[in-house]
């Protein structure tokens, strides 16, 4: 049996309950395309423990000055939110566009999907051509 990239996430010991997967890890998860590394939004009381204990997380600033932490074998990167169209998503408001698939919550599809279109990168326009053949093949 091959390793799901809910097994990933499960592996980085983090309280499943405090976390949601952010970027590409549900294509992954899906079989729509391999994820490199996992994208991880927080709750608050997450943030607060690792900014008291980093563990094997290293705290970093983005180029706008915001924190987030990323584990120190480069595979993860733990975030308060993300952003989308110039603004941060938070953790709390992400719940809303969420899916569990093996104990493990994700954004979901639609909300990746206009993400991605946001981010309108070569590689984001081709990943929302995956998500709707997946979609025309499975919904």
């Amino acid at each position: 049996m091959s390793e799901t990239f809910a097994d990933r996430v499960k592996e980085l010991g983090l309280p499943l309950e405090q976390i949601i997967v952010i970027g590409s890890g549900i294509l992954d998860q899906l079989g729509i395309r391999r994820a490199e590394d996992v994208d991880i939004a927080a709750s608050s009381e997450l943030i607060k423990k690792l900014s008291k204990d980093y563990g094997d997380w290293t705290r970093k600033l983005d180029g706008n000055q915001r924190p987030y932490f990323v584990k120190t074998d480069g595979s993860a990167e733990l975030w308060d939110g993300w952003e989308f169209d110039g603004q941060v998503v938070g953790y709390d408001d992400l719940l809303s566009h969420s899916v569990v698939y093996d104990n493990v919550r994700f954004v979901n599809l639609e909300f990746l999907r206009r993400w991605k279109n946001w981010r309108g990168r070569e590689k984001d326009i081709r990943d929302v051509e995956l998500i709707d053949e997946w979609r025309v093949r499975n919904e």
